[in-house]
């Protein structure tokens, strides 16, 4: 884990209210896992905490990695706002786990299911299967054809099956992803997700399935990011314990955390 200031290489919207940031430094050498994330200082130092933005791609030829994060309140406002050269207080890479993209084999089918804002880790996790040859189909939901992207990212990738999903029918096909996850009749190796918690309960019933194996990235609001405020707990499926998400997670199995 560092604590660097890293140059904005660029940052620019991406789709509406959603921006892509990609950021170079010395940092950029210790991400290697699919899902962990970055905590940024937000410029002008009377709001406190940072903020914590999931990792999309890395490229260490570059020295680049790049964010995607949507313009939501006065701190990713002030973010939106950041120009090439720029420089960002950045506290990372967080997170002791990520999507474990060296297991599935090239036989496995993958499944990576996505919503808004929990598109962006599910693309470093493809990249990753892509580079070992593993076919995985994807499915990413938004509210709007106006809300989505990435999805040319993702068919670019060797082995990817992509379908979106809106929930105005603007774009793709119209409805949640459950929806479209209910016209499928194949049963996946392997579940990778992100998106909102109603998203991921859904999903529960998917990764319950013999023979699937499910892991979910968990989004939430964070204090200090590494363990110690406890802003970002949340209970055991059992019920016996807590998990930080910043310092546990941010990706467990399903049933592990209650969702």
């Amino acid at each position: 884990m560092r604590n660097e200031m890293m140059t904005v290489a660029k940052n620019q919207e991406i789709a509406a209210n959603t921006y892509e940031l990609t950021l170079s430094g010395a940092l950029v050498n210790d991400i290697s896992k699919a899902g962990t994330f970055l905590h940024i200082e937000v410029p002008g130092g009377d709001l406190v905490l940072r903020r914590p933005i999931s990792i999309a791609s890395v490229d260490p030829v570059a020295g680049t990695c790049t964010l995607v994060y949507k313009e939501m309140g006065e701190g990713t406002k002030r973010l939106a706002r950041c120009r090439p050269g720029d420089l960002l207080a950045v506290l990372g890479p967080l997170g002791n786990t990520g999507f474990p993209v060296e297991s599935p084999q090239a036989e496995d089918h993958v499944l990576l299911i996505g919503g808004g804002v929990g598109v962006p880790p599910l693309y470093y996790a493809a990249y990753e299967l892509a580079k070992r040859k593993v076919t995985f189909t994807v499915i990413l939901g938004f509210q709007t054809k106006a809300a989505v992207f990435y999805e040319e990212q993702f068919r670019y990738l060797p082995g990817s099956e992509v379908q979106i999903m809106t929930d105005d029918g603007s774009y793709g096909g119209q409805g949640t992803v459950i929806d479209a996850l209910k016209t499928r009749t194949d049963r996946p190796a392997w579940l990778f997700s992100c998106g909102p918690r109603g998203m991921l309960r859904a999903l529960e019933i998917v990764s319950a399935q013999p023979g699937t194996k499910g892991y979910v990235s968990l989004e939430e609001r964070m204090g200090c990011g590494v363990g110690a405020c406890l802003a970002c707990v949340c209970e055991t499926a059992d019920r016996s314990s807590y998990r930080k998400i910043c310092q546990d997670g941010p990706v467990f199995a399903f049933k592990e955390v209650l969702l």
